[in-house]
Formats: C-alpha cells, sequence, structure tokens
C-alpha cells in the first residue's frame, strides 16, 4: 500500500485553506497545511468581512480578529455627487488579513491539522494512488489535494486549472493620521474610463485604500490612486512603499475546479466577485464545499470531485455570471448608473444590501429583466 503523509494535504492558509482544513481535521481525517509564509504574513486585501462570510464561518466566531462594523456606504459619482446608505450591524465588518487568517489557520490546528510554514511549493504530480507534492524542503504524499494557494496558484497551473480571465486589485495600507479625518464608513468610486471602482476602507486604527478594475493591466494607477486620495484630502497619508497589486482570478462557464484527486479553491479557482473583486465570502464557501466532496472521496466514493465542479457551477459561478452582468453596467456606464439608478433611495439601500451579502444578484438581476431599470427605480 503507498504511504502517506496525510489523507489530504492543503496548499495555502488563507481563508480557503484554512477553512477546508478545518472542516476536514474535525472529522477525522489526517490533514497538513504547506505554507510558502510563516504566519502571520502581510496580504493585500480591502479585508471587508459580510455578514454572510461571517454565517458561513459558523460555528467559529472570530469576533477577536475583527477590526470594526462598518456603519455607512458611500457611493460617489463620477460627476462628485455623493449618496449614502446606512449599513445595520454586523453587515460589513473589516479585517487585516494577517490576523485574520492566523486565526483561521489556528482553528484548524486546534482540530487536529498540522501546519508546514515557509514551505513553497515546486509541483506537483499525481498518480493512480495519490499525489506527490514537493517543497523546497521535502517530499508528501497525500490521497486527495486542495489547492488553496491564491492569484498565482501553483497548484492551478500545474493541473491545467488556472482561470484566464483576471482582474486587477491595487491596495494601499494609509498612515494613521488619514483614521483621524475619516467618518468611519465604506467610500466608493466609479469614475468614467476606470472599468472599475476606487474605495476606501476604515480598520481599528487606519485607512486602506485602493482600485479594483476588471482591465488586466492598469498602466496609469498612480495617477488614478493619488487623484481619488487628492479628493478625499487623504493624499498626504499615502506612503507608496506601502501600496502593493495582485491579479484577481476570475472564473467563467468554461471553468474546472478539478482533476483527478485535486480540487483548487477560493482565489486559485478564480472565484471571487467579479463585480466588487471580493474574495474572501467565497473562498470560505467554497472551501466547506470541497471539504465535504473531499470526505467523500477519501471514503472511496471516487466521482465525488467531479460533482464538486458541478456543484461550483450550479451554486457559485451562476451568482458570479449575475455579478459581472451589474459590473458591466455600473463600470461601462457609471455616469448612468448613478444619476439614473443608485441615487434612488431603495436602489441604494438595495445595492447596500448586494455589496454585504444580504441580496443575491441573481434574484435582482432576474427582478432586472422582469421589471425593467425604471419599475425597478420605482420600487
Amino acid at each position: 500500500m503507498a504511504r502517506y503523509d496525510a489523507d489530504v494535504i492543503v496548499v495555502g492558509a488563507g481563508p480557503a485553506g484554512a477553512t477546508a482544513a478545518r472542516w476536514l481535521a474535525g472529522w477525522g481525517f489526517s490533514v497538513l497545511i504547506i505554507e510558502r509564509h510563516r504566519l502571520p504574513r502581510y496580504k493585500p486585501c480591502g479585508g471587508a468581512i459580510t455578514q454572510r462570510t461571517l454565517q458561513w464561518l459558523s460555528p467559529l466566531d472570530p469576533t477577536p480578529v475583527l477590526e470594526i462594523g462598518v456603519p455607512t456606504l458611500t457611493v460617489q459619482s463620477p460627476d462628485g455627487n455623493q449618496f449614502i446608505a446606512s449599513l445595520p450591524s454586523p453587515l460589513i465588518v473589516t479585517v487585516m488579513r494577517d490576523r485574520f487568517d492566523t486565526f483561521l489557520t489556528d482553528a484548524a490546528l486546534a482540530m487536529g491539522a498540522k501546519l508546514r510554514m515557509s514551505e513553497p511549493v515546486l509541483r506537483c504530480e499525481q498518480d493512480g494512488e495519490g499525489v506527490t507534492i514537493v517543497t523546497v524542503k521535502g517530499t508528501y504524499r497525500c490521497r486527495a489535494l486542495i489547492g488553496a494557494d491564491g492569484a498565482n496558484s501553483v497548484v492551478a497551473r500545474q493541473f491545467g486549472l488556472r482561470p484566464k480571465r483576471r482582474a486587477l486589485s491595487i491596495v494601499a495600507e494609509l498612515t494613521p493620521q488619514a483614521w483621524e479625518r475619516w467618518q468611519g464608513g465604506i467610500h466608493l468610486h466609479f469614475p468614467v474610463g476606470l472599468g472599475g471602482y476606487l474605495w476606501c476602507f476604515p480598520k481599528r486604527d487606519h485607512l486602506s485604500a485602493g482600485i479594483y478594475t476588471l482591465l488586466p493591466r492598469l498602466p496609469d494607477w498612480r495617477q488614478w490612486l493619488f487623484r481619488y486620495l487628492a479628493s478625499l484630502e487623504l493624499h498626504g497619508c499615502l506612503d507608496w512603499s506601502q501600496v502593493k497589486g495582485h491579479p484577481v482570478p476570475l472564473a467563467d462557464k468554461r471553468s474546472v475546479f478539478h482533476r483527478g484527486n485535486v480540487v483548487v479553491v477560493g482565489d486559485a479557482a478564480g472565484l471571487a466577485d467579479p463585480f466588487t473583486g471580493e474574495g474572501i465570502s467565497w473562498a470560505i464557501y467554497s472551501a466547506r464545499m470541497a471539504a465535504t466532496f473531499v470526505r467523500a472521496f477519501v471514503e472511496a466514493e471516487k466521482d465525488a470531485l467531479a460533482d464538486y465542479t458541478r456543484a461550483v457551477h450550479d451554486e457559485i459561478l451562476r451568482e458570479m455570471i449575475a455579478a459581472h452582468r451589474f459590473a458591466f453596467l455600473l463600470f461601462t456606464f457609471p455616469r448612468f448608473s448613478c444619476q439614473r439608478i443608485l441615487r434612488h433611495r431603495r436602489v441604494l439601500d438595495n445595492f447596500a444590501q448586494l455589496l454585504s451579502g444580504g441580496v443575491r444578484y441573481r434574484d435582482l438581476w432576474r427582478k432586472v429583466l422582469r421589471k425593467g431599470l425604471w419599475l425597478l427605480v420605482r420600487s
């Protein structure tokens, strides 16, 4: 019989990897997490967590690592007009990823998972009896492999599962002086020509700001970011050395999320929201799904991982397709969308609920198709 170092190996200790490991270890499987960095480690991210995400983490309570609850959402149109929606607590809270990811990983370790840090994966090889993972420090074998190693996933690339579409996210951590000038909520600006939006989120003692665009490249991103922060009178709080960029992979209807006894989750699978660029929610949800199907696979249900791909298409990608339609509408026609749609209180409140996970994209899109934009505004 083949020797295994673990029933399941999880590559990556972000929200997806830690969540999958926690569930599988809790069910009694031997789980090894391999992480390329040493935790805690900084991760560029807006760090917005929705009420839906908190529910998906249950029964785990992340309260100790939550930064701040967000009281309001401000949307700024291309012409400078602003529309404000109140957010009943705790629809959206924020986190810093170094503390949040470490908390989730510690929860997995408490359930019995093992962790190896500072160990980048070099390659993975599949055979009839399992998967071999070669790192800079050693070689490991497992029955099933979960790729949770982010936007530049080695696992996804090795097994031909890498998403073909990519958006772009740029994140800046502002100096503490910015916090003293802020009013406490989330601020979003939808300019003409960006193909996305600019944002500013509050944390416990500072602000994070940045850019999300569906464009795969943005050569003049420095100008976009500086002008935005200048409009908020925060440009003096920008430390360019604290600005980081990263791709946001986006799955599509042709995407496959397994190959043999290997599955991908979270950013490795391209499961970020194409409208907001937010990836934590779907990372956690896809990890819970993957854990369930990997459990069935290890327990000798040989077709379980093909069922995982089908389930992702049915439960997640259908929502992402609807999200992309909203993104196209707002990013392509931001002036029209803000002036004719978002300025209406009911629609703005629906928009806030949408961003916070209280309303599904599919439900609102069906409403748009059924009644038309004008009736949606009047409702």
